[in-house]
This record gives C-alpha cells, structure tokens and sequence, in this order.
C-alpha cells in the first residue's frame, strides 16, 4: 500500500539512535518532526532549518547513485550538491524500479539512473516551483530567481529568507502536477563531475557498513554451515561449546549450525569447537569436471528454442532462422564452429555478508546491506510469520556486491532471521550475524558455469550468413521472485548479447538447455554479458581471422547500428588501432557490446616480456551511455569494472569436487594485483540522449579484447576461462 507524503516522512523520522564503532551516534534516519518539513514529493523534504534530505530506494554499493541522484535535485532545486544529505529510504512502492514490471523495489541491470532520472530532476523542479510561489506570495510581488544557500533561501540576488517563514504559506499550496526541466544548455551540475558525497567518510573510515555496526547489548552470531552442498546434519555435539565463557547459545537452524556470542571472536571459537556429523552423499560425483562433461553431452543435442521479448527494456529480438548448416548448404558458404566455457565465479565482496535484527515495540528491525529490498522484506516476513509492516529494513551502504547482495532466496537475510526465530536471548539482545570470509567463498550463488557452442556460415565475400548458438548453464533468474522476468523454460538472463546481439545477421537460431544441480546460482554483475560478450566476441575475432579481415573492419561490415558503430570506431581511434600489433611489438584485441541501451567497446594492449609471460599494457574504452550526469563516477564504474572483469579473466574459478568448493579465501580464489593493473583510458560519447546505465557496463568487453591480443602472441584463441590455466602468467 502506498503511504501520503506525511505518513512517509513520519516513518523514516522515527528511527534509532545506534551507537557505532568509536562511540559516535548514528541516526540511520534523521530525528525531526513531521510537520517541520517541507515536501512535495517522496524523494525530497526540505525541513524549517534549511535541511534539504533526498529519499533514495537505491542500494549504494559503490557506484555512487546516491551522489549521481542528488546532482538530478540539486539542478532542478537550485541547491549545492554538497549541501544534500542522502537518507536510504524505507521499503515502499514509491520506491520501485519501473525497468521491471511490477515496480519492485530493487537495484539492478545498471537501472538506477535510466528509471529516476526524470523523477528526481521533476522533485528537484516541483520543490522549486512551489518555493518560489511561495517567496512571491510573502513577499507580495514577484520573485524569479532562487537558489538555497547556507540553508537559506536566497532570492534576487540579494534577499535571505528561512524556509519556516514560508512554512504556512507552503503547506496550504497544491503540487504541480507538471513542471518544466531545465534545458540542457542551462545545467550548473549536470554532465560536469562531482565529488562523492560520502568519500571523506571513505576516506576517514567514519562511512557505517554494516559490519561497523554496533548497537548496545547486541550478540554476534556465526553459523557453521554445510560442508558440501546438499549436506545434512546427522547429529551435533555442542558440550565443548555451551560451557565457553562468553558462549550465550547454540541453536540449529535449516542453514546449519548458529553460535551465539558476546563477540565475533568467541562466537567463531564456539564454531571451531563444535563437532558435527554430516551426511554428504548428496555432493558425492558433484565436481567441476562432471558438470562439464554432462554439459559438453548436451551441446550435441537440441535445446529449447528462443523465441520471445517479454521485457520490452532488455530489446531481444526474435530468433529465428535455417542455422548455420542449412544456410551453408542452402547459399553457399564455409561453416566454422567453437566451444567455451566460463567458470563458477564468486562474487567476494570485500565485506563479507551481515545482518543485524531486533525487535523494539512490536517491530522487527533489520540493518543489512542490500539492494534487493522488495524480496528481503518479504523473505524475513514469511521467515518470521508476521505481516510486511511489522518489518522495518533499514538499507546500509555496501562494501561491494557485484550482484551477491540481491540474493534470489535472500539466503544470509533469512539465515539472521531464523537465529532471530529460534533464539532464547533475541529478545533481550540484538542479533549480529555475520558470515567469515570462507563461509562467504564457499557457501554459494555462484555466477553460473556456463558452456557454449557457436557456429556460422561464413560467405565467400567474409558476411556472416547465420549464426547458431546453443547455451547450456543453470538459470541465475529465479522464477519465485523474480516471475516477471521472461517465460518459465527461459531464463533471459542466460541470453544476454546473443538474444541482442550488436551485429546484423538475419539468419539466427539461438537454443538453450537449463540445468539443475545442487550449486546455488545467481546473476553476477553484468549477468550472462559477463560470459556471453566473451564467447560471441571471441568468436567474431575467430570469423575475422578466417574471412581475412581486420577485426575492425570485420566488425564494422556486420553493425548498421550508429551508436554501436560509434563506440568501436572511438576506441579504435583513442587506442591507436593498426590491425593487430602496433608499432611497439605490442598485441591489440578488440570487442564491442551492449547492455540494455549503453555501448561499450574495449580495445586491449598487451606486451610478450618473455615466454608465456604477458602484460596488460593498456585498456581503453570508449562508451555511449546518453546523457553522462557525473563524468567522474561513469569513469569511476568503467575501472572498477576493469578490475573486475580481469581479475576473473585471469584467476577465477570456483572449482568443486564431491560437492565441495576448493577454494576458499583470497590466497586461493585470487584477484588482480596492483602491478598488474594496465592504465585505464575511458572515453565517453557525449549525447543528449536520456542516460542509460553505468555500474555494471564496464565488465563484459574487456576478457574478449584481451584475449583477442593474447591471441595475436599466441596464434590460438582462448576460449576458456580463467587465462591462467592454459600456461600464460601475467606480470
């Protein structure tokens, strides 16, 4: 049910005073009284102290949407943005993200800026509307121009005026029901780059995540969980534990085991202690390998076909088409075809998953960082058996997600709210749950292993005829929570940059098998572009090679697409393309890709320093997401996406054994070193087109156009993943 204005501002008014590592307080929502504050749309209240708060849905994990969505109000409100303070707004519909059907209150598929670009920039121009209506009605004539300054609202230049004094005025005034936006050529903020909001608390270590969280009395929690998926307990022994100093208690939950303590430290001593038994047959002939092997069997069969665009937003076109065989034999043509394979990839954020719950006057509060809320809060209500609005989530800042913080089964959320459940002393205490780095590496929701096979019929004038693709992995989409999201046998996350493939091939017959086993699965930032853009541009490469062609040329043959053709054409530009090596000796690869209406090509440098020894000189991007609010966080997103996308190119895997990860912390599941990070050029297209996305678009590209240039040095494609494992060090 949707709340009025003032029924919201006095639900996020009323919140706790918690205290925080090093004594300080923190009011997760600021303490005022409803009635002094001015508010003429949920994502904006101005209080009679000048104040001016920005309400954002949005789970910020690092990609600054806070910071980029109150540059939209400051434009339109005539404010500074430094002078907003940002409030994480409760679970409410007015919150939901219109890019999926249903609204749901979540932040995903680089959405955030696309879906609340025009809604903020309309509060921002609504608040000042009505402020100046109100100035001019005070002051009994005319006043045209304003800007709120110093927490006043200064007008024609020179005159100061306090918001209380129009209080009364404003209160009794209607809301526009429509308001003219700024013209482009008029932005003071937009397009122009911004400081985070929060980076001096980054910086001083003062910016509350979760796991800084310290509420007075509050209990740690640690669950020993299975050691193998599908693992049950057969018994458990806890009388070396309960008899621990400081070791509150010992509960069984359907994820494991929970220990219960002052501390972190005790709680983990009293899991160390804890002797179980487990059936792990379930796991036995559950290994990387098999899997593999199960789906190299399927590549050779027919899967489901895909046919269908339910989600207007993701623009899939239909599939449909002889195949690359019949083509060939029909028109003529050479038919070349490819297998890869991505791994298992954990997501290991750089702070591992917490959740913090409490009860106080009939509502149960959860602090967790997350950017799923709808599913959450409905997940810890039916956990609970209560309805929605006896729960009260409070969203924190995240220390890294990459897609694990939007959990299908909201899995570390329900597992807080189960020892919250069974607990005898949550009641008196706050429960901290919080999960090791192991528990975090090993326990599951992978990004899905995924095998695929390519074909197509290439005409002797070097023009892709058709183009078959069969994809075979489990689905990262879950069907519960997600229904909304494509048919019941497809999930479309899994044809990502196929089902919209950037280049112009009439002929396309794309198929997909879903498996099941009992490796938990999720999407990943960027989703199947994480995999996909790797297998389709690697084989574009591949295609190139075999026509003759430059892979620019080739590639550019095959786009009629002008945004498309833009980007690639930039990056070939900024990154001195000359075919291959440049004049150095080093190895060039390109790739271009698009998620969801941004443009993204990457162009990689890569130098031989000796036998199988490789460094990544340079990556270079060139991107067209539309209009660009803040320059400095989309360049920001592009290399941290880099990062990303080569420290799984390079070292990830997760391999299982019998059920059982074998990696299990950094020394094992490693990531990209300093010193083997490239310098990192971003380009972008200036457009005034309305903005697409950022967060999740500087991932795909980059693994293809590297090993496009490793290919040059080696005289073969890579075509699985991770690098390492073929021979090849990077230095």
């Amino acid at each position: 049910m949707h709340q009025s204005r003032r029924e919201f501002l006095l639900t996020v008014r009323t919140g706790l005073v918690l205290t925080v590592a090093g004594g300080s307080a923190l009011p997760l929502y600021t303490q005022s009284e409803e009635n002094d504050a001015f508010s003429p749309s949920h994502f904006l209240a101005i209080t009679a102290q000048g104040d001016i708060k920005v309400f954002i849905g949005q789970g910020e994990m690092g990609q600054d949407i806070y910071t980029g969505l109150s540059i939209l109000v400051a434009e339109e409100l005539g404010a500074l943005v430094e002078d907003i303070e940002v409030v994480a707004a409760p679970v409410d519909p007015a919150f939901g993200n219109s890019f999926f059907p249903g609204n749901p209150q979540m932040t995903a598929a680089s959405s955030s800026m696309k879906v609340f670009y025009k809604p903020f920039r309309r509060a921002g121009a609504t608040a000042r509307i009505m402020l100046l209506n109100a100035l001019s009605l005070h002051q009994g004539h005319s006043v045209s121009d304003l800007k709120i300054r110093n927490r006043l609202l200064t007008f024609n230049g020179t005159s100061s005026l306090a918001v209380k004094d129009i209080l009364s005025i404003l209160r009794d005034m209607p809301i526009p029901k429509s308001v003219t936006l700024k013209a482009s050529k008029d932005f003071e903020f937009i397009g122009k780059s911004q400081r985070s909001l929060n980076v001096d608390q980054k910086t001083r270590g003062a910016l509350i995540y979760g796991l800084d969280l310290k509420l007075p009395g509050a209990l740690t929690a640690v669950v020993k969980h299975p050691p193998s998926f599908g693992a049950k307990i057969v018994s458990v022994d806890d009388s070396a534990v309960i008899s621990m100093a400081g070791i509150k208690e010992v509960i069984q939950i359907p994820s494991g085991i929970a220990v219960i303590g002052d501390n972190y430290w005790i709680a983990n001593e009293g899991k160390k202690a804890l002797r179980v038994k487990w059936d792990e047959s379930a796991g036995k002939g559950l290994s990387t390998d098999n899997i593999l092997s199960e789906y190299q069997a399927l590549g050779e069969t027919p899967g489901t076909m895909f046919t269908v665009n339910p989600i207007p937003g993701m623009d899939y076109q239909i599939a449909q088409g002889l195949g690359p065989e019949k083509y060939a034999t029909k028109y003529g043509g050479t038919t070349l075809e490819s297998e890869f394979f991505a791994p298992y990839l954990a997501h290991a954020p750089m702070e591992p998953l917490n959740c913090t719950i409490l009860e106080e006057d009939g509502i149960i509060h959860v602090y967790v960082g997350t950017h799923y809320q709808f599913a959450d809060n409905a997940a810890i209500a039916k956990t609970l058996d209560l309805s929605q609005d006896k729960i009260k989530l409070h969203t924190l800042p995240m220390g890294g997600s990459f897609g694990r913080r939007a959990c299908p089964d909201s899995d570390w959320i329900v597992e807080a709210a189960n020892i919250y459940k069974y607990s005898d002393t949550a009641d008196l205490h706050p429960i901290k749950l919080v999960w090791s780095r192991e528990d975090d590496i090993t326990g599951g929701w992978y990004r899905p292993l995924v095998y695929s096979k390519i074909s197509a019929a290439l005409t002797e004038n070097g023009h892709i005829g058709s183009w078959g693709q069969r994809i075979i992995g489990q689905a990262a989409i879950d069907h519960n929570t997600l229904s909304f999201v494509g048919p019941e046998n497809i999930d479309l996350t899994t044809v990502d940059a196929v089902g919209n493939i950037v280049y112009d091939i009439e002929d396309r017959v794309i198929d997909v098998h879903h498996t099941n086993n009992a490796v938990p699965v999720q999407w990943m930032r960027s989703v199947g572009h994480s995999h996909n853009v790797f297998f389709v541009e690697t084989f574009m490469s591949e295609l190139a090679e075999s026509a003759k062609i430059d892979q620019l040329e080739f590639r550019l043959k095959h786009i009629k697409d002008e945004r498309t053709r833009r980007v690639l054409n930039l990056v070939a530009e900024k990154g001195g393309w000359s075919g291959g090596f440049n004049n150095s000796g080093h190895a060039q690869g390109l790739s271009v890709h698009e998620f969801y209406g941004t443009y993204v090509a990457n162009l990689a440098e890569v130098e031989k320093t000796k036998e199988g020894h490789f460094r990544i000189v340079k990556l270079v991007f060139a991107a067209d997401l539309g209009r660009v609010v803040n320059p400095d966080a989309v360049e920001a997103q592009m290399e941290s996406g880099a990062i990303l996308a080569m420290s799984s190119a390079f070292y990830g895997e997760i391999n299982i054994v019998d059920g059982v990860p074998q990696e299990t912390n950094f020394d094992s599941y490693k990531s990209l070193r300093f010193a083997q990070c490239p310098e990192i050029e971003t380009h972008l297209v200036s457009s005034d087109l309305d903005p697409s996305g950022a967060g999740e678009t500087g991932v795909p590209s980059v693994a293809p156009a590297i090993c496009n240039a490793l290919a040059k040095h080696l005289g073969q494609h890579i075509k699985s993943l991770p690098i390492t494992k073929h021979g090849i060090k990077i230095v």
